[in-house]
């Protein structure tokens, strides 16, 4: 007799983290939640019923994110995807520069999935099966100005995540790096930027949810803004720096 499914997925009591808890739930997954919000957490997981469950913990913290993985796999079995979903944006102001603010996000955008993946990697590998996907972003295509630091941490995880998906082919566990554009979340909310192709949490969940499904290796949407981000890539650098500031608008009260 197969096991319901189970997805851990970090950052889940909101944006698409909850959208991803609510649609992969939808589907037949059981969903173990991690945040630092209890409440929010608690909250989702009663909304959601049976085959939810949560731990509390901040994924900068290696000790409190393992432990809340191992009680939830005791819950509800042995992890078969994690979505490394936590992650905040913050302006990265050169004029007025702050080394801790950069390492906040620094910490918490690679850090923290360094820390999720490293409390699953090892039974997946044991089972030769699993999945491993993280939430990255277009922004980590190319430097954007204004945004060094956020753009900067989803670049490392979107490489670190293509290493593991070619180490590990060969075995069962598949890897997935997912790219956003412009999604209503909390964290878009009060950015002050233009944000082309804006979508919400709920179409973002089930664009990732199909991706995941169909096994796919990178997950990019919406396709209007992944279309664009993927030239971008591929733009010589005087043209990119020169377009790129451009479209630059430094914030009013740096």
């Amino acid at each position: 007799m197969s096991r319901t499914p189970v997805a851990l997925i970090t950052g889940a009591s909101s944006g698409i983290g909850e959208a991803l808890a609510v649609e992969l739930h939808r589907r037949g997954w059981a969903v173990g939640l991690i945040a630092r919000r209890e409440g929010r957490l608690q909250a989702l997981v009663d909304r959601l019923g049976d085959g939810a469950a949560c731990a509390a913990a901040d994924v900068t913290d290696r000790a409190a994110t393992e432990g809340a993985i191992a009680q939830l796999q005791q819950i509800l079995g042995p992890c078969d995807l994690l979505v490394a979903n936590a992650g905040i944006g913050s302006p990265t102001k050169l004029r007025h520069w702050d080394t801790a603010e950069v390492l906040r996000v620094m910490d918490v955008n690679c850090t923290g999935v360094i820390h999720a993946v490293g409390a699953v990697l090892p039974q997946m590998i044991a089972r030769d099966a699993g999945h491993l996907a993280v939430v990255s972003s277009v922004a980590g295509f190319r430097g954007l100005p204004g945004a060094g630091a956020y753009s900067a941490s989803k670049a490392a995880v979107t490489t670190f995540f293509e290493s593991m998906r070619v180490e590990l082919r060969p075995t069962g566990v598949r890897v997935t790096a997912i790219h956003p554009g412009f999604i209503e979340t909390p964290l878009t909310e009060h950015n002050g930027m233009n944000m082309p192709f804006l979508i919400g949490s709920e179409q973002a969940a089930k664009a990732i949810v199909n991706g995941l499904e169909a096994g796919k290796a990178e997950v990019n949407f919406p396709w209007q803004m992944a279309c664009m981000m993927g030239v971008a890539r591929h733009l010589p650098n005087w043209l990119w720096d020169r377009l790129a500031r451009m479209g630059y608008r430094p914030p009013r009260n740096p």
